[in-house]
């Protein structure tokens, strides 16, 4: 896996915000039959679940679980967990071992599809086609994480891509924040003209972390595919990624590499304009604010897009959770993730991390969450989504492709054209369905 998704993933655990209150939900997604045709037995069952461990997931699965349980007396669900860093490998062998698990959340697409596509996880259309109504506030992503049309991953968390940016620089330079709907043309040319100084004192117009996403996201935006034929689409992004950066409005992906530098501390520094980085970071803002690290006013806004698009189209990384194709109890693992994902299951996650449900019941406990009028809802909950990584055959090589090619044209050693064309070359080669 690549670093920049790797540090994506990691960085929407650690956004999570503990603080907030729940509310009353609706019905719970219901107990029609599972993948396997057959309802939740009257017998008592217990199932296990399998997530990776850190303390805001615990407490949320320990949360959900007390519901579940209290509406489904027949079902315990017991807790299977593991290191984070090792979690993809421990799943991967229990599965494929025949270990006894019958659940479990998923913790980045290429698992998602490695084992939904070696027949290792139960296809959940049906259950969602049975309780269309419990899943709607989901459904937007069923389409991104299918795989060949099929269905074998339920939504729990999403997080989208958003502008930070900084009220105070922007008033002190007697400029308009950005606006709510914003190209990336205007992104480009308004990070230039807030850019100013030298050295030290030196203010940024823009900070993007190194990750691919940063600059493939106008072409994904726009519809296009990495894997088709013409990469054309993606050419103008990496163009205006590399443009930004020889302005002098954006720090080089060689600096940031020396400096070990990091979004929220060059946030921070009250020396940066704009962020272009993923929904979770609210969460860090608020805990930077309650520990007293955060001494201006910041704002939030949709992700820029590009001229032609429709507005609030946005990356999406979109997590999951599925259930062991030869589970002991398929039906009542079935029932639990759809508990998870379900509008109620959703209020239980949304006081943890920022959930896949756009209702409105969800995104007001997720406002619970922060003590100031600073984060954009609509521009976490309000998305037109287009997947960050398109789940197919090649999801883990195409990572290493584009930040290696990516990195050598933002570094200068090739032309982005050299490298829009080698990572059409090396897809072709390294990558076969």
């Amino acid at each position: 896996m690549s670093k920049w998704y790797k540090a994506s993933a990691g960085l929407g655990l650690a956004a999570v915000v503990l603080a907030g209150c729940g509310s009353n939900g609706n019905d719970n997604a219901s107990g029609s039959a599972g993948a396997s045709g057959a309802a939740p037995s009257a017998e008592k069952a217990t199932i296990k679940f399998m997530f990776w461990s850190d303390s805001a997931s615990q407490s949320m699965y320990d949360e959900l679980k007390a519901k579940f349980e209290e509406e489904n007396p027949n079902i315990k669900v017991d807790f299977l967990t593991n290191d984070a860093n090792t979690y993809n490998e421990k799943l991967t062998v229990t599965l494929t071992g025949g270990g006894d698990v019958d659940a479990f959340a998923f913790k980045d697409m290429p698992s998602y599809y490695k084992l939904a596509s070696t027949g290792r996880i139960a296809e959940l259309d049906d259950e969602v086609s049975a309780n269309a109504d419990a899943f709607k506030s989901v459904s937007q992503y069923f389409d991104n994480v299918k795989i060949d049309g099929k269905l074998y991953g339920l939504p729990f968390r999403n997080d989208g891509w958003a502008v930070y940016y900084n009220k105070n620089l922007f008033d002190a330079a007697g400029v308009p924040y950005p606006d709510d709907d914003l190209t990336w043309d205007e992104y480009f040319e308004l990070a230039k003209k807030m850019t100013k100084g030298e050295g030290q004192d030196k203010i940024w117009g823009s900070f993007m972390p190194n990750w691919a996403q940063t600059w493939y996201a106008a072409g994904v935006q726009q519809g296009a595919s990495l894997y088709a034929d013409d990469l054309s689409p993606f050419l103008k992004g990496l163009e205006d990624r590399k443009a930004l950066t020889d302005s002098g409005a954006q720090a080089s992906i060689a600096e940031n590499t020396a400096t070990n530098a990091h979004y929220r501390t060059a946030f921070l520094t009250g020396k940066v304009a704009m962020v272009y980085t993923g929904t979770w970071f609210p969460g860090m803002l608020e805990q930077d604010k309650k520990d007293g690290k955060l001494n201006f006013e910041w704002g939030m806004t949709y992700s820029p897009h590009p001229e032609g698009v429709a507005n609030k189209t946005s990356l999406s990384a979109v997590v999951v959770s599925g259930v062991n194709k030869n589970a002991k109890h398929q039906a009542e693992a079935i029932k639990w993730i759809g508990f998870i994902s379900s509008e109620e299951g959703q209020q239980i996650v949304a006081k943890y991390q920022t959930p896949a449900s756009n209702a409105d019941t969800v995104r007001e406990v997720f406002k619970q969450n922060f003590t100031n009028d600073s984060v954009n809802l609509d521009a976490i909950f309000n998305l037109i989504p287009v997947p960050e990584r398109e789940v197919r055959a090649g999801i883990s090589q195409m990572d290493i492709i584009l930040d290696e090619e990516g990195s050598r044209a933002l570094l200068g050693e090739i032309t982005p054209q050299q490298a829009i064309d080698n990572i059409k070359s090396r897809r072709d080669k390294e990558i076969t369905e």
